[in-house]
């Protein structure tokens, strides 16, 4: 066989390879162009769900999700970004200012200390639309749980300088877990990574009203690094 057919023979059997492969995978990108889309293109939220369903993800995907990388940590006292996303709200309820921050499936869901502060406590809700109706933020006007079915949260509450915080991780249905890394009594710097998140979920940071955080609604955020209030002293009683 000369080295010439062997080459036309390689191509069509690559070709055919590729094309079942993409009716395999089809509506999604075959493998062969996969690796040169971006991630929102290369993993589409439909495709993502399905593994989510089936507990079968694919192993590149994850090795994405999971990464962590390093972030350069603002010195003094601003505050920052607990996580990556949206900031998709500023509230505030009964003496307590909440920022709410929106991540996607295909941000950083490793969280930051957006302050140094003390581990006082976890708490824990389950499927809070359903079963847990003490928590406040089940109320209508903390309107950042809608369209979460049974969604489930878990904050840590944090003694700063500024008073008592509470940083909340949500997740929905499809994304129960939620891991904090350190055991209460742990001093924590800002910018230190304090827990994670597993697929699309809400970052809520709740501290005392007298602090108002400066960053505006809708700017994307990067953990450890995006400035949320500035000068926080200046708000101190």
């Amino acid at each position: 066989m000369s080295w010439t057919l062997a080459l036309q023979i390689l191509i069509v059997a690559t070709c055919v390879a590729v094309l079942l492969d993409y009716a395999r995978r089809f509506p999604f990108p075959s493998r062969l162009v996969a690796p040169f889309l971006p991630p929102m293109k290369r993993w589409p939220v439909p495709q993502l769900w399905k593994w989510v369903e089936d507990g079968s993800p694919d192993p590149g995907f994850l090795n994405f999700f999971m990464r962590d990388p390093d972030r350069k940590i603002p010195p003094g006292k601003d505050w920052i970004a607990p996580v990556d996303g949206t900031v998709l709200a500023k509230l505030t309820r009964d003496g307590r200012n909440f920022l709410v921050i929106s991540l996607n499936v295909w941000d950083v869901h490793v969280g930051r200390m957006p302050f140094a502060g003390t581990v006082t406590g976890y708490v824990e809700h389950g499927d809070i639309l359903e079963s847990d109706r003490s928590d406040p933020l089940r109320d209508e006007p903390y309107y950042f749980l809608r369209g979460k079915r049974s969604p489930k949260q878990r904050y840590m509450e944090a003694q700063t300088e500024f008073g008592l915080a509470r940083i909340r991780f949500v997740t929905s249905y499809l994304s129960r877990r939620i891991e904090f890394f350190h055991p209460v009594g742990a001093e924590l710097p800002k910018g230190e990574r304090m827990g994670r998140m597993l697929f699309g979920s809400t970052c809520v940071i709740e501290v005392d009203a007298r602090y108002a955080f400066d960053i505006p609604e809708g700017v994307r955020t990067v953990a450890g690094e995006t400035i949320i209030l500035r000068n926080p002293a200046k708000n101190a009683p």
